[in-house]
């Protein structure tokens, strides 16, 4: 896949595929206000910096906090100008009007895990931080060994971003751990509730200004419209939390 080229009043910014839903609708109301056109590109945070450092050529990288930080280690961001866009909790997915299950603490979710039939998560060979997180969790819990036995990995899908819930949406598993905000936009599943605080990992997503961007001054620009006040309903509306203003 190729990043589109910029022209004089474009900027190209290269995404997690995590914060898809609100970016696409950050990035519409940017261009309604100031006229730039926005190319945006999605895909798992790892193949995202995969291309940056293989020389890809964006303005704007969107990606997790700890991905950022190991580009600007290899100088392929500005490392000065990392801002923090969103928070992301991980929970969990229902086909659409199954019962809420009680996921009030760490047992009842470990209860939930060995009550279900089937249960969808990423593939940990993607990168996922939520399924590297949820596989941490079942060693912890001391299920792992019932519990992966029922496991349905899911893969990359178009455009490199992976959809767990499309197998809940269609049978293919009971339910699934992943992102809220991945969870929300998937057509026939309901979000029964954020995994349990004592079990709960925050994926912090930032911004910052490619090395290689042509368009240095958008890009600082579009960083300032995603981070702002104005942006928090939106980010808020899909599933995560904007840091404290």
């Amino acid at each position: 896949m190729q990043f589109a080229n910029s022209m004089n009043d474009d900027i190209d910014i290269a995404c997690a595929g995590a914060v898809r839903e609100f970016i696409v609708e950050l990035a519409h109301a940017f261009t309604l206000m100031s006229g730039i056109e926005v190319s945006l590109t999605f895909n798992r945070s790892g193949v995202v910096g995969e291309k940056i450092v293989g020389g890809a050529v964006v303005d704007v990288v969107i990606s997790t906090q700890a991905a950022l930080e190991a580009l600007a280690r290899g100088g392929r961001i500005v490392p000065q100008r990392i801002e923090i866009v969103a928070h992301s909790r991980i929970g969990v997915a229902l086909k659409a009007g199954a019962a809420k299950p009680d996921l009030g603490s760490a047992a009842a979710f470990g209860q939930v895990l060995l009550d279900a039939k089937s249960i969808a998560c990423a593939d940990p060979a993607t990168g996922s931080p939520s399924a590297n997180h949820f596989m941490a969790l079942l060693r912890r819990l001391g299920i792992a060994g019932t519990i992966e036995p029922k496991l349905r990995l899911i893969g990359a899908g178009e455009g490199g971003v992976v959809v767990v819930c499309q197998a809940v949406a269609d049978g293919r598993a009971e339910i699934g751990i992943q992102q809220i905000a991945e969870i929300l936009p998937v057509p026939g599943v309901d979000l029964a509730g954020p995994l349990p605080a004592e079990l709960q990992q925050v994926t912090v997503f930032s911004a910052a200004v490619a090395a290689s961007a042509r368009q240095p001054a958008l890009a600082r620009r579009f960083i300032a419209f995603i981070t702002s006040a104005a942006a928090a309903p939106v980010i808020t509306a899909h599933g995560m939390e904007p840091p404290p203003s």
